[in-house]
């Protein structure tokens, strides 16, 4: 993206994540593949643009921010020594 990215914050920053959800993220980077995932959602929205682009949704962008966002963590899971 062209301009700098800054995450909006989520209302609920201040609390706190729960055992389980922390339990299920972790489940879940060890069972699907970072870059199978990153790699498979790029797919799904280059063909949805390349069938959609002349009737995006007005919320587009913040659907963009929240990918790019998504593929960050993504591209963090991959590189990293966490998931074996």
């Amino acid at each position: 993206m062209d301009e700098k990215i800054k995450p909006r914050l989520n209302a609920s920053i201040d609390t706190e994540i729960s055992e389980n959800i922390l339990n299920e993220f972790k489940v879940f980077i060890k069972t699907v593949p970072a870059n199978r995932l990153n790699r498979n959602l790029r797919k799904m929205l280059s063909d949805y643009l390349f069938y959609n682009m002349d009737a995006l949704p007005i919320d587009f962008k913040d659907l963009l921010k929240d990918l790019y966002w998504l593929h960050e963590l993504l591209d963090e899971i991959e590189g990293s020594n966490v998931v074996s």
